[in-house]
């Protein structure tokens, strides 16, 4: 495929991620439809389990630098799982299927609940790979030699993001992983002004190896704190 970067007259979605992502996870099944209620393929939120929630920063739609503004971000990640000692890779109770995390004005992702997750320790939650490709999407307005113009960067590969995390779980109990994506990470890997313009349009073919160091970025700006809270 094409990984277009554009760059129009006058008018971005990263930093999708969309490290989605990869979002709380409005995790939607389409593109316009927010459920919010569940995550997607997800447990409803029965206020046992455990949930994660997907916050983005700076916001979006905003600006993301002086340069820079954030209209749309998106990351199609093909699984989440949450793993732990009471909960291997693969575990139906802490494992979902592709969800959509994406924001945009009025729309942002709904938590994903997981209220079978079995009480225990939990060390790590992983973003992707769950059999096909993750999808990143950013759009918004760049600025570049004094001109602005619209943006959109996109880009899918087989790619996975392994966030550390000490979590403990007690029975009857609920906690909280709050996921946050840094937006302004993932662009400042984005060389916007040695992009050539063709028609107005900034365009990254999909060998362009410049793509790998904004998903690397991505794995820089998802993060988990250390120490995941339990909820009162």
């Amino acid at each position: 495929m094409v990984a277009v970067l554009r760059v129009v007259t006058v008018r971005f979605g990263i930093a999708a991620l969309a490290l989605a992502a990869l979002a709380a996870c409005p995790v939607g099944h389409g593109d316009d439809d927010v459920d919010g209620d569940a995550g997607a393929d997800g447990d409803a939120d029965t206020g046992t389990g455990v949930r994660v929630t997907w916050a983005v920063q700076p916001d979006v739609p905003g600006p993301a630098s002086a340069a820079v503004t954030v209209s749309e971000l998106r990351l199609q990640c093909s699984s989440l799982r949450l793993i732990g000692d009471v909960a291997p890779p693969g575990d139906p109770r802490t494992s979902r299927g592709a969800i959509d995390l994406r924001w945009r004005r009025d729309q942002a992702p709904t938590p994903v609940a997981m209220a079978s997750a079995p009480p225990g320790l939990y060390s790590r939650l992983e973003l992707g790979v769950g059999g096909a490709d993750e999808h990143l999407t950013i759009k918004g307005e760049a600025t570049v030699g004094g001109v602005t113009r619209p943006f959109e960067i996109e880009d899918e590969r087989r790619h996975g993001v392994t966030l550390a995390l000490a979590l403990t779980l007690a029975p009857g109990r609920s906690a909280t992983i709050p996921v946050s994506i840094d937006v302004g990470v993932v662009l400042a890997a984005v060389p916007f002004a040695d992009l050539d313009v063709d028609d107005g349009t900034l365009v990254f073919d999909d060998d362009d190896p410049r793509l790998d160091a904004v998903w690397a970025a991505l794995d820089l700006a998802i993060t988990v704190p250390p120490v995941a809270g339990a909820a009162p």
